[in-house]
């Protein structure tokens, strides 16, 4: 994977390398043609609180997002507040699927009798640590969390001994 380049670097570059720059950002966003994005470029005004905006490609009416490059060539990326909140919701969405494969994994690494009778346990056991003001879900050991459930319901898991498993078996497999 490429590395991400410095984006201060982007005030010595020719106005042409700042624009193919700004294209490979544009492209690892997954924006439609990057290459017809508009590039704005904010210049010194008059007064701290007056700046100048420069179109360097594009035009005012092109559709969003549109690349800033502000004074210390720093690459910003202007968009609606809708775009932005599509975008937060999908991070949170995602964030959620990613907890929701911990948890399952966790679980099922300790042999649970009905998957879903230990997943209830432990979606309880989540809200009563937010609702106490613990840790948000996501900084929780769910290992550690699924663990603690089974020693307080090993009725909800399977144990070795009711697997019938060889004693020479558990120990070549370390358990």
């Amino acid at each position: 994977m490429r590395e991400v380049r410095d984006m201060k670097s982007l005030k010595n570059l020719p106005v042409e390398q700042q624009l193919k720059e700004i294209d490979a950002v544009a492209a690892r966003l997954g924006v439609p043609k990057p290459t017809e994005r508009p590039v704005l470029e904010i210049k010194p005004g008059e007064d701290e609180k007056h700046k100048v905006i420069e179109l360097k490609r594009g035009d005012w009416k092109d559709d969003a997002p549109w690349f800033v490059i502000d004074e210390e060539g720093r690459l910003m990326v202007l968009t609606t507040a809708d775009a932005m909140m599509g975008i937060m919701q999908s991070l949170q969405h995602m964030g959620e699927e990613v907890f929701k494969a911990r948890l399952e994994r966790a679980i099922a690494k300790e042999l649970p009798i009905d998957f879903h009778d230990v997943w209830t346990v432990a979606m309880h056991e989540l809200q009563q640590r937010l609702k106490e003001g613990g840790k948000p879900s996501a900084s929780v050991d769910l290992e550690n969390l699924v663990k603690t459930i089974k020693r307080r319901h090993p009725n909800l898991f399977y144990s070795l001994k009711d697997l019938e498993i060889d004693e020479q078996d558990m120990k070549e497999a370390g358990l």
